[in-house]
């Protein structure tokens, strides 16, 4: 038989219970314990200081879930109350902790008890008796400045302590939440001081701490005294905590039973007395007698009459959901039939139909039972795609077809992310995460949950690196590793044309035009992922030569010349280079030497092409001149003379002129009778013309002229001496007498150097003498002559 119950704050302190989830009303204590002599006699001595809470050693709890680690039970007080208390803790030092409560009992409440709840985790080290850890809960009468003895208990770490049981944890015990009731009715209008008090083992290596709460119902500790029109019986609980239990009526004459509770058939009428005696455990308290008075009562059961469920569901009979407005501290019970005989052992698990009882107590003690019918209902031939698999760029529709393979019609559906039904999917159509889903098909009676794992798989990762440009003719393979560097390695990679994949690049690794193609990638689980890849393939540019015409050297030729380009590409650069050695020509606009050379133009994408260009240097006829020789200004100069050229090759043709630039012909080249430049060219068969300046030179014919006579001996005319004109140089000047001797010779012209008329220091007689002259004329030949002059005296 289950019972259950809450209690709710009545005529108790203020924050008795830690309801304000705060310590407020609370003193707080923090120490250590140790052991000592006292006579013969070891003793354990808490020696605390009171001050703010530790949060390490002082814990208000609230939590529902947690489990002490030691004990596995729930660290919040099973009675209903939102917030518990944690007095030390698992770690050790020889520390020890208090919390303590100063209250006063009413004059005006004849019964007056305090009930507490506590759970106990002790390390076990086997010490002696006052060096073990221990929790211990006291009073004391300020009155009398004494604990009472009946209200005090205390709890040392020991196997054998009543209700204790080993961890799962070696050398730890545990007792889960139990209660205890402290009578308190016979202290009205004094203060006494409850003090919870936990400690460690005094050799500091073992730790004791505690869970505690205290109820917060201060009146009647005996519960369920009233009488209820509904009900056959009375169910009378007594305080937790004690060994036995003996329950009376008023003058003793019916001993009604014994145990912690117990229930009276038929059931007491309104003021009957009941009387409980409480014996402890031996050396845990005094033996207390407490006592309840029947009052009237009233409870009513509401239940739902009928649940309809699905062939495979379960139906748990203690849900909530089939009570209708039932306050949270009514207990019960169910069974199989009417008369209550046959209890149902699983009633969280009924999977058969069949009516059911439900027998309901309310905590003042009313009792009523009501009937359930529960009905199996068998949907059949719905078939339901277990697993479903889509693609991330792709969604599952649980309402499809292909998910719903085979569903009867006329059912509700609806879709929920878990298996409880609480979280519905908004769009059940587009599914588009991994996970469980769970479609609830409900006809009018029952319904059944079909669940669908839907893996939704990830898409191919796909990188794409564009490809480097390139120049026409070469092409772009997109199908080498580093353009998808980066990407998944367990893809299979296909090319296209198009962005719909629907034409394939016939040759994806030579892509000879620029443009925007496409990669699909497909990975195990058959997930596409398509990028779009650019390929850039540049055309090079036009380049049209035009050889340059000859030209005759010296002359050169400008390589850079833009007409001999015309129809090239715009906007490129030139580059000019030997052909054999590949130089670059330092200075292409003065080429001056006939060959092949090569000429490359690079457009702004940096894309070249390179052609050959033919330079014509024609040399030019060798032209050397022999200048005629000076011819007196009787006679003239043959420029045809071959002698004036002889030397000369190459040349196919002889022309004469005035002037260099050859715009003035000689008519009679062969008879130039003026002193002069003038200009011979030739012509070669490649119409190279050379020219050249040759001199011609028409000079007087020379002169030498000698006084007839002359007057040695006088003051004037007194030298002979030739005169001589147009004669580069005098060879000599001879004189000689009239039998034939030489009496003078000289080389010079001038006057005082002439003959003086003496011969050997003699002077030579009157007579006349001959003479001989000889030079050089101006066409560099000798010229001779003689004649005779008279000398003086």
């Amino acid at each position: 038989m289950a019972i259950s119950f809450n209690i709710y704050a009545q005529n108790c302190p203020e924050n008795i219970g830690f309801e304000t989830g705060t310590f407020t009303k609370w003193q707080t204590y923090t120490g250590f314990v140790e052991s000592s002599l006292a006579g013969n006699k070891t003793v354990n001595k808490v020696n605390v200081t009171a001050g703010a809470p530790s949060l390490l050693r002082h814990g208000i709890i609230n939590s529902k879930t947690v489990k002490d680690p030691y004990g596995g039970f729930s660290v919040l007080a099973p009675n209903g109350s939102n917030y518990s208390v944690k007095l030390g803790n698992d770690g050790t030092g020889k520390q020890a902790e208090r919390i303590s409560y100063l209250i006063t009992v009413p004059n005006d409440k004849p019964v007056f008890n305090l009930t507490y709840q506590y759970a106990v985790v002790f390390q076990d080290p086997n010490h002696i008796e006052a060096e073990q850890p221990r929790f211990n809960v006291k009073v004391l009468d300020l009155s009398t400045n004494s604990y009472i003895n009946c209200a005090s208990f205390e709890y040392i770490a020991t196997s054998n302590l009543p209700g204790f049981k080993k961890s799962k944890v070696a050398g730890v015990i545990y007792k889960d939440w139990s209660p205890v009731s402290i009578n308190l009715s016979n202290y009205q209008g004094k203060q006494l001081l409850i003090e919870f008090t936990t400690a460690d083992c005094t050799q500091s290596g073992h730790f004791g701490y505690a869970y505690l709460d205290v109820n917060e119902k201060c009146e009647s500790i005996i519960q369920g005294n009233t009488n209820c029109d509904s009900s056959d019986d009375v169910l009378l609980t007594g305080p937790g905590g004690y060994e036995f239990y003996k329950w009376y009526n008023a003058d003793r004459s019916v001993f009604y039973g014994e145990g912690n509770y117990i229930t009276i058939k038929p059931a007491l009428k309104e003021n009957d007395k009941v009387i409980l005696d409480l014996i402890p455990y031996a050396g845990f308290g005094c033996t207390n007698t407490v006592s309840t008075i029947i009052q009237k009562g009233f409870f009513e059961l509401n239940l739902v009459s009928e649940i309809n469920a699905c062939k495979d569901e379960i139906i748990d009979l203690t849900a909530e959901k089939y009570r209708i407005n039932m306050a949270a501290d009514v207990s019960y019970e169910y069974f199989t039939d009417p008369e209550l005989k046959n209890s149902l052992p699983k009633p969280t698990e009924i999977t058969k139909s069949g009516t059911y009882y439900i027998k309901a107590r309310s905590m003042n003690g009313c009792s009523a039972v009501k009937p359930i019918e529960v009905i199996f209902i068998d949907i059949t031939n719905i078939d339901v795609l277990a697993k479903a698999t889509a693609c991330a760029n792709s969604f599952i529709d649980l309402t499809s077809n292909s998910i719903q393979k085979k569903v009867p019609v006329g059912l509700t559906k609806t879709y929920f992310t878990d298996l409880q039904l609480t979280k519905v999917i908004a769009n059940p159509q587009n599914i588009t995460q991994s996970g469980s889903y769970y479609i609830h098909f409900q006809s009018q009676f029952c319904s059944v949950i079909k669940k669908v794992d839907v893996e939704i798989y990830k898409l191919p990762i796909l990188k794409i690196s564009n490809p480097p440009a390139v120049c026409a003719p070469n092409t772009v393979d997109i199908t080498t590793a580093i353009v998808t560097q980066g990407s998944d390695n367990d893809i299979q990679l296909s090319y296209f044309n198009d962005e719909n994949l629907t034409l394939k690049i016939d040759n994806p690794n030579a892509i000879a035009k620029s443009g925007i193609y496409y990669i699909k990638a497909i990975n195990t689980n058959g997930c596409v992922a398509v990028k779009p890849i650019e390929v850039k393939v540049y055309e090079l540019p036009n380049l049209v030569i035009k050889n340059p015409d000859p030209v005759c050297a010296p002359m050169v030729i400008d390589l850079t010349d833009p007409i001999l380009y015309t129809g090239t590409t715009t906007n490129v650069s030139y580059t000019f280079s030997e052909k054999t050695s590949g130089k670059i020509l330092n200075n292409p606009k003065q080429i001056d030497k006939s060959g092949t050379y090569l000429v490359s133009i690079k457009n702004l994408n940096g894309c070249e092409i390179t052609e050959e260009i033919t330079v014509q240097i024609n040399a030019q006829p060798q032209l050397v001149i022999n200048h005629p020789a000076p011819v007196f200004l009787t006679q003239s100069v043959d420029l045809t003379n071959p002698d004036i050229i002889k030397g000369s090759s190459d040349y196919v043709k002889v022309a004469y002129w005035y002037d260099s630039q050859m715009q003035k012909p000689i008519e009679q080249a062969n008879r130039i009778t003026k002193s002069g430049s003038y200009y011979i060219s030739l012509t070669n068969l490649s119409g190279c013309t050379i020219v050249a300046e040759v001199k011609a030179e028409l000079v007087n014919l020379p002169k030498i002229n000698v006084p007839t006579a002359f007057t040695p001996f006088k003051g004037t005319n007194n030298k002979l001496y030739p005169f001589i004109a147009h004669l580069k140089n005098l060879i000599s000047f001879k004189v000689y007498n009239k039998w034939g001797n030489l009496v003078f010779e000289t080389s010079s012209a001038e006057p005082e150097k002439g003959w003086n008329g003496y011969f050997r220091n003699s002077a030579q007689p009157f007579e006349t003498y001959t003479w001989v002259a000889e030079g050089i004329n101006l066409i560099d030949k000798k010229f001779s002559t003689k004649g005779n002059t008279i000398l003086i005296p």
